[in-house]
């Protein structure tokens, strides 16, 4: 359902695609640069990383890994020398974006998707060369894909790109983090997830809290979570989506709070599995669970006894 009604967006969305070679990708909606840190220099064993930095225009978005109802996860393509490789995406927390009767993840404003270099012995140039092809979408009323190639180089020193520091601190504090302490217990009961967290921040406690599942294909995006605070931990239940092709084990997640800039990155399994994709979700019987089912069938027979009872006796008085 998801990939249909993001092609129905593309459809409505203006012809026109970013298409660049540079550091810099500008277009009506978004500004795209390709940039580094290391803060230590280009050295092996030293932290060192590149980022697409995307600066939107007010009320433009670009999407999360999970992009929600629809939209497009943002896609990067490296071309590195030897003796370096690039990590996954370190995703910033997301946010909701309503979009009509849909609900997206992803993000406005200023934007950077790091990765991680890993640099071994094997690199010894003066300057790090790198190439980078990216996609991405960009939605407001419609949705418009972009995609630029980048080149960048950086060179060999004490520190390279230092101008971007900030940019990668703000981002490093902003990715979901795993607490110490905070465990999730979760099961699949008639077509929703109930999860209950325990040991999440003291401030959290009695607030609306986001769920954000990693995974597509899982969850109702737009339908209301319901959630309450109990002895300490939050309990949720999930609606889950009618054309669910996905059983993540374990499920990764993030929680967010209102006004917190990083969120707790989840990780638990379902138990009990999951139900195949497409099937409803065994229904619960209590009554035969637990063994009640001939305390309710002997006062079922006793009622249809009394009943036949009761109507021998007006027959008789009848004749």
């Amino acid at each position: 359902m998801r990939s249909l009604r993001t092609v129905a967006l593309l459809m409505s969305a203006a012809p026109s695609a970013a298409f660049a070679q540079g550091a810099v990708v500008l277009t009506d909606q978004a500004r795209a640069e390709l940039v580094a840190h290391a803060p230590r220099g280009l050295v092996p064993g030293e932290p060192a990383w590149l980022g697409l930095a995307i600066k939107h225009q007010p009320h433009w978005h670009s999407y999360w890994k999970n992009p929600g109802d629809s939209g497009m996860a943002t896609k990067l393509r490296w071309t590195l020398p030897e003796g370096v490789s690039a990590a996954e995406i370190e995703w910033p927390t997301p946010q909701r974006l309503p979009v009509g009767p849909l609900i997206n993840y992803g993000y406005e404003g200023e934007l950077l998707l790091p990765v991680a270099l890993a640099l071994s012995p094997a690199f010894t140039a003066g300057a790090l060369d790198v190439k980078l092809s990216a996609e991405w979408l960009v939605c407001k009323d419609v949705c418009i894909p972009q995609s630029g190639e980048f080149a960048l180089r950086v060179p060999v020193g004490a520190t390279a790109q230092v101008a971007h520091a900030a940019a990668f601190e703000r981002t490093r504090a902003a990715r979901p983090q795993a607490l110490a302490g905070v465990t999730a217990l979760a099961r699949v009961q008639a077509q929703a997830l109930t999860v209950e967290v325990s040991g999440l921040p003291a401030p959290w406690e009695g607030k609306a809290i986001e769920f954000f599942a990693e995974d597509a294909g899982v969850i109702d995006h737009a339908a209301r979570i319901e959630q309450r605070w109990g002895g300490g931990s939050l309990h949720l239940r999930v609606p889950l989506s009618a054309q669910r092709s996905e059983s993540p084990q374990p499920m990764p997640a993030v929680l967010a709070a209102p006004g917190g800039r990083a969120g707790v990155a989840l990780s638990f399994t379902v138990e009990g599995g999951w139900p195949p994709p497409g099937a409803a979700p065994p229904q619960v019987q209590p009554a035969e669970r637990d063994g009640r089912i001939w305390p309710i069938l002997m006062l079922v027979l006793a009622g249809a006894t009394l009943a036949v009872a009761l109507l021998w006796g007006l027959r008789r008085v009848r004749r």
